[in-house]
C-alpha cells in the first residue's frame, strides 16, 4: 500500500485542500473524481486511484495540519 497527496479545490469558496490517503494498486489503475464536502457546502473534486477506501481520505485546508 503507498501513501498518497493530492491537491483540490472548493468550487463554491475556492479554499484549497490537500487530500491524502493509501493506494491498494499504485501506478496500475485508473484514476477518478471523489467528491467531497467543503465546510461552505460547496463540492471538492479530488482525483484519487480507484482502490482508494474514499471513507479513510483524510482531507485537510492547505496550510494546516491534519488531526490525529
Amino acid at each position: 500500500m503507498t501513501p498518497f497527496e493530492r491537491e483540490a479545490r472548493c468550487a463554491g469558496c475556492g479554499r484549497e485542500y490537500l487530500v491524502a490517503g493509501v493506494a491498494l494498486h499504485p501506478g496500475s489503475e485508473t484514476e477518478g473524481p471523489t467528491w467531497l464536502r467543503c465546510a461552505c457546502g460547496g463540492w471538492i473534486a479530488a482525483f484519487v486511484p480507484g482502490s482508494v477506501n474514499t471513507e479513510r481520505l483524510v482531507v485537510t485546508p492547505k496550510g494546516q495540519t491534519p488531526k490525529p
